[in-house]
């Protein structure tokens, strides 16, 4: 059975149309990006947390063994400042902007294991996952400050089958991240990825060994696909650093030096 490339390569127009624009930086729409951050944070309801998310990750795993479904994890630094759930700025953009939009909360509850997972500053990754290890790689040589995202990962904890590309404050205004729609999409992709493969490995009338021949070639190519996805982008056009000063002094929190 031959993989569908349809589904590996779900996503592509829409980077090739958005490589098409012109880059440049906005910051008044980054400063209201921010301002519907503290919004939503002075409200106190925390509607990210209307995911059910999973804080113990052996039992998440479990869990996500069980029943098929693949693991959701959010990982975001665990850092001191004015909201009520202690949040880089990054993490709190990306919770405010795709984590707390109804129509992701249905896809996640439906589709995946949430688990949220807090990032101590100054000790390493804590999972050794090999889908996650570009992002463990990333952040341990990272400061950690304002480290976050998002990873569909598979039960196996093998790959990859969508993430949220990168949340870094230089990326806020084309990152799925930081887009409620791009972050659903990417849950849909995942999510057919996930029923391909399971498809893949009930089909009869192949010999086992013919079977792990089309997953392993089959995996290969959703982790190039999701690597196109979610490559990282420089920085915009106008972008400064004292914009993003300006953006961090406007949340409560402006970074240490």
């Amino acid at each position: 059975m031959k993989t569908t490339w349809a589904v590996l390569g779900l996503g592509c127009l829409s980077l090739m149309n958005a490589g098409a624009a012109e880059r440049s930086w906005d910051q008044a729409k980054a400063r209201k990006m921010v301002l519907d951050v503290l919004e939503v944070e002075k409200g106190k309801k925390r509607p990210w947390n209307r995911i059910p998310w999973r804080t113990h990750v052996a039992n998440a795993v479990k869990e996500s063994k069980q029943s098929g479904k693949p693991i959701l994890i959010f990982f975001f630094v665990d850092q001191k400042g004015p909201p009520l759930e202690g949040c880089g700025l990054e993490g709190r953009l990306l919770r405010t902007h795709a984590l707390s939009n109804s129509t992701v909360h249905s896809l996640v509850k439906s589709k995946c294991i949430p688990v949220k997972l807090k990032l101590q500053k100054g000790k390493k990754f804590p999972l050794d996952w090999p889908a996650l290890k570009k992002w463990a790689t990333s952040y341990n040589f990272s400061n950690a400050r304002g480290f976050a995202g998002c990873s569909v990962v598979s039960s196996d904890l093998q790959i990859e089958y969508g993430n949220s590309g990168s949340a870094q404050l230089t990326e806020m205004l084309e990152s799925p991240a930081f887009m409620a729609k791009e972050f659903a999409r990417m849950l849909e992709r995942s999510g057919a990825r996930v029923l391909e493969e399971r498809s893949l490995r009930v089909q009869r009338g192949i010999e086992e060994y013919e079977r792990m021949v089309e997953l392993k070639r089959f995996r290969k190519g959703v982790t190039r696909a999701v690597r196109s996805e979610s490559r990282t982008r420089l920085p915009l056009d106008g972008y400064s650093l004292e914009q993003a000063l300006e953006l961090y002094q406007m949340a409560g929190a402006v970074p240490e030096k």
